[in-house]
């Protein structure tokens, strides 16, 4: 366990090369919450320096995963989401593996009579490369109704024609336990400790489950309320958090301390 209260851009120089298994963070969003952050037209200035520093100390197999949601101006998205991922990918040479929706069964009204109540954020994963994966650790009960069928078929293995998504269906799966989706649902976090943004436990649990093993080291260099700590011990993984805020990281620290006990 590592806690440190700074500037991440200073502070992560001193963790070294290549120890990170795993990045799961929530930077702060675009002129969206009143804390160390940037706005939109100076978001990628901003991210791009930290992002750069904290994949020097991501292993070759490791993976970033950023929780953000970009804002509505005059009446549509603001784009500085899409521009940092494809920034991300063509100057600094990450694969986007793939966009993970958080779904919040509880959203909060936009208080705009033109739109919905936004109801979902997303997760970015990025990777170096070829990334650890484990899917093993997060199986959930098969909800397929064509699971019993699946299971008794007996010429599934010379069924080698392709679907839509261009899967090998020879080489299909039909059992009890399977891989989640990457549609996250659940409650918003409704705790009050003082913080504007604090996400639920489970969400940084669901990517260190499936993308870490016992004892790997979990950063987080926006740490918060420290969130990403308290499901990292939770799960016997080691943390890293880095917070700017003194209030927030005093805050970080005491929620990961209880956790260890």
């Amino acid at each position: 366990l590592w806690l440190m209260q700074g500037d991440c851009l200073e502070r992560m120089k001193e963790i070294p090369s290549g120890s990170v298994d795993l990045i799961v963070t929530s930077p702060p969003y675009a002129k969206q919450r009143d804390y160390n952050g940037a706005n939109s037209s100076e978001y990628l200035s901003f991210i791009r320096p930290i992002v750069v520093e904290s994949l020097c100390k991501l292993k070759n197999t490791g993976s970033i995963i950023i929780n953000i949601k970009e804002h509505v101006v005059k009446g549509q998205r603001d784009l500085y989401v899409y521009k940092m991922i494809i920034d991300f990918v063509e100057n600094l040479g990450l694969h986007f593996v793939d966009e993970y929706v958080w779904v919040k069964t509880n959203p909060f009204p936009t208080g705009a009579k033109t739109r919905f109540k936004d109801g979902w954020e997303r997760c970015l994963h990025f990777s170096k490369g070829n990334h650890k994966f484990y899917p093993e650790q997060c199986l959930v009960k098969s909800e397929s109704k064509w699971l019993e069928g699946e299971k008794k078929r007996k010429n599934k293995l010379e069924h080698n024609t392709t679907n839509g998504s261009g899967m090998n269906m020879a080489r299909r799966i039909s059992d009890d336990m399977v891989r989640p989706s990457n549609v996250i649902t659940g409650s918003s976090s409704n705790i009050n400790i003082g913080h504007p943004a604090v996400y639920p436990v489970y969400l940084p649990e669901y990517f260190i489950k499936a993308m870490t093993t016992n004892g790997n080291v979990v950063l987080d260099m926006f740490m918060g309320s420290g969130t990403t700590g308290v499901a990292a011990v939770n799960l016997g993984r080691k943390f890293i958090g880095i917070e700017m805020d003194q209030g927030y990281f005093e805050i970080g620290v005491n929620r990961v301390a209880e956790a260890l006990l």
